[in-house]
């Protein structure tokens, strides 16, 4: 009997060695811990976050990240993240992260998967490279403007496509939201097709398409996105411009974005400067003109990251009214907002960066009577790398509040985050 079972763990010891030389695992993970404070703002979350007098809000919190990255094959590859998952008493899918304070108790948390995918390429139909990735995944469109869920990501099914090797074209379908199991029309399915060329080494040019449906809603949300980025001279540039038609119920989606940045380097001094416009609408009858965002859900002001404004659109109700797809008060990208910013990045000495931006904000449009200066925000980060992989970073905001905001004891409101972030 010794014999025959030692004869069976040496097989599966063989086994086990096999598996392990045919397949590359690789472990990641991070870990953030936080504290916050903010200060004027009448809520951190739900549709009331104006900038008014109010008491002020400070927390820690930690994010956890665990990831295991599968390369079975040359060409086939898994992919699965862990991200911890709680908010208050109870874990959250749009937290991501949970706030200290147990009293001798494990964090109410749990870990819930942030990506789960898998992916194959290969040469493809008559030779062309090609692949496919199934799964749940962090998803963008050009350049972030109209479709960005990269936070938690979406489940999707990837084709593409590289007829040259300046040419890729792509197309996806995605599963938004499922609502009951027995019923297709409370469904929110989003379908989207793209190219991309690489002019040369450092410019590319882009198009996609995506069309958003629920049938119960009537809605049926197209977007037609152009988009480039590069270098030239120097010079870094991106853009993007977006055009929004369909319709929900009786009413016509119109609305559009545009995106504008440019940054130049003077060693050691990096100099930005960018200008947003997503257009408005003042009733939503008749016409929806107001740009339509699918950046993420409005959960909790900690919860998201932020898209551009550390302060206004991640944590303060933006100029937005009409957002009849998400429902959002925040996280509304740049929907009814046109914004100018100016930023600056420098390294003043070996391993710490800072990092300063000014935002001029005003709503693109809106009612009679109402003012469309949305107010002025100063932002600044600054990271300093203390050893391999470990970084100390603190992000500061103060949003001063324009005339848009007719609400009673209106005051700046500011926001200071700082952290370790350690990866491995």
């Amino acid at each position: 009997m010794k014999k025959y079972l030692v004869i069976v763990l040496g097989v599966i010891c063989i086994l086990s060695f096999a598996v392990t030389a045919s397949a590359e695992v690789t472990l990641g993970g991070k870990l953030l811990p936080r504290g916050w404070y903010f200060d004027n703002i009448s809520l951190l979350s739900g549709p009331s976050c104006l900038p008014t007098e109010a008491e002020s809000n400070a927390m820690y919190s930690t994010n956890v990240f665990l990831s295991v990255d599968a390369r079975v094959a040359d060409n086939v590859r898994g992919f699965l993240e862990l991200e911890s998952a709680g908010y208050g008493t109870t874990p959250s899918t749009q937290s991501g992260l949970y706030f200290w304070g147990t009293q001798d108790a494990k964090p109410n948390t749990d870990l819930l998967f942030r990506q789960a995918w898998l992916q194959y390429t290969g040469s493809g139909l008559l030779g062309i490279p090609s692949g496919m990735k199934i799964g749940h995944m962090l998803l963008t469109l050009g350049e972030k403007q109209f479709f960005n869920h990269e936070r938690f990501g979406d489940d999707a099914i990837l084709l593409w496509i590289d007829p040259t090797k300046e040419l890729h074209l792509g197309a996806a379908t995605v599963k938004l939201s499922e609502g009951g199991l027995n019923q297709d029309g409370d469904d929110t399915d989003a379908y989207a097709v793209l190219g991309t060329y690489k002019v040369n080494k450092g410019n590319t040019v882009g198009v996609n398409y995506a069309y958003l449906n629920r049938s119960n809603d009537k809605l049926s949300l197209q977007n037609l996105g152009l988009h480039a980025n590069g270098v030239v001279s120097g010079v870094k540039y991106a853009a993007e411009a977006d055009f929004q038609f369909g319709e929900k119920g009786t009413t016509d989606y119109t609305g559009y974005g545009i995106l504008a940045k440019l940054g130049y380097m003077l060693d050691p001094v990096n100099l930005r400067a960018s200008f947003a416009l997503g257009s408005g609408d003042s009733d939503g009858t008749g016409k929806n003109s107001e740009f339509q965002a699918i950046v993420g859900t409005d959960y909790h002001a900690v919860a998201r990251f932020a898209h551009y404004t550390q302060l206004y659109e991640r944590a303060v109700s933006t100029a937005a009214n009409y957002q009849t797809v998400t429902g959002n008060f925040r996280t509304t990208g740049i929907a009814n907002t046109t914004y100018y910013n100016l930023g600056v990045d420098v390294d003043p000495v070996k391993d710490l960066g800072l990092s300063l931006d000014g935002y001029y904000l005003r709503a693109t449009n809106v009612a009679s009577g109402v003012s469309k200066y949305i107010g002025s925000e100063v932002d600044l980060t600054g990271s300093y790398k203390i050893a391999k992989n470990l970084s100390y970073f603190v992000q500061a905001g103060l949003f001063s509040p324009g005339k848009y905001y007719s609400v009673p004891d209106k005051k700046t409101a500011t926001m200071a985050v700082h952290g370790l972030s350690l990866t491995f």
